[in-house]
């Protein structure tokens, strides 16, 4: 896939902005390792930094407001405040699973013009929920999206890849063209490398999975990131994962020895990943 670049812009569909590792359910095969990650926080003045560098050379079309459970942050009025006077994306979505959203402030709601909302079987959002969150967004003109998530994608390996492994995997990856992510003064391709260097002793090879955005030179960032989303060499993380096209299953919570279990096998898969080719 080409990206053009426009007024000095990478041109892509969305942003993601991950501002919560942790989430109140506990989904196998999470993209964003929810269950089995330390609780995590954003920091607001590192959020306004890294959406102003990234801003100067990334036009997406929506910025994504995401986690982990984003309403679990205690400043989330502030962020979307924040994202919103930024305008770094067209329109601001924020992705939740429902359960919190009648904590969503009415300055909060005000800055939002996509919600996508994920519904799962088990639990279940509760069906008065649901006509609380249609009526507040139609109130305000919100878009709503509404996610049926009975089937997860088995993103998660249970044993390190081969290269031609990650080779393919990262060809045939839908993710790593729509799940763009920055955090931390990093821009990812996808969702997964900020989140993988987390279990690793030596979490570098993972943030080479990405480029530092506060650059002094906005043309040439722009370049290295269009060079990025072009490449065709995996990444350090594919090595971890079974990409977008993965095989299905059916949606489940873990259990609280099961995260303890796939925690344990992604700090031990992480530091056996090669180095760089």
């Amino acid at each position: 896939m080409d990206y053009s670049i426009v007024d000095g812009k990478v041109q892509t569909r969305a942003l993601e902005y991950h501002i919560a590792d942790h989430c109140n359910l506990r989904c196998d095969h999470c993209c964003s390792f929810s269950p089995i990650l330390k609780k995590w926080l954003a920091d607001p003045l590192e959020f306004e930094s890294d959406l102003r560098a990234v801003g100067r050379v990334v036009a997406p079309q929506f910025l994504k407001i995401v986690g982990g459970e984003p309403l679990l942050h205690p400043d989330l009025e502030r962020l979307l405040a924040m994202a919103k006077s930024l305008d770094v994306g067209r329109r601001i979505q924020l992705t939740t699973n429902g359960f919190l959203l009648e904590r969503l402030t009415p300055r909060a709601w005000e800055c939002i013009d996509v919600l996508a909302v994920s519904l799962y079987p088990e639990p279940a959002l509760p069906k008065p929920l649901i006509r609380f969150i249609a009526r507040a967004a139609r109130s305000r003109n919100i878009q709503v999206s509404w996610k049926v998530q009975d089937k997860f994608t088995c993103l998660d390996r249970s044993e390190l890849a081969s290269y031609e492994d990650a080779e393919n995997t990262f060809r045939d990856c839908w993710i790593r063209h729509r799940c763009h992510s920055i955090k931390r003064g990093h821009f990812y391709s996808c969702t997964r490398p900020q989140y993988v260097q987390k279990f690793a002793t030596d979490p570098q090879k993972f943030l080479e999975d990405g480029i530092a955005v506060h650059d002094a030179d906005p043309g040439a960032l722009a370049l290295r990131i269009k060079r990025h989303l072009e490449r065709s060499e995996p990444l350090s993380t594919c090595f971890l994962c079974n990409g977008g096209d993965a095989p299905l299953q059916t949606h489940r919570q873990l259990s609280p020895v099961s995260v303890r279990v796939k925690r344990e096998q992604m700090v031990t898969l992480s530091e056996v990943v090669p180095a760089k080719r």
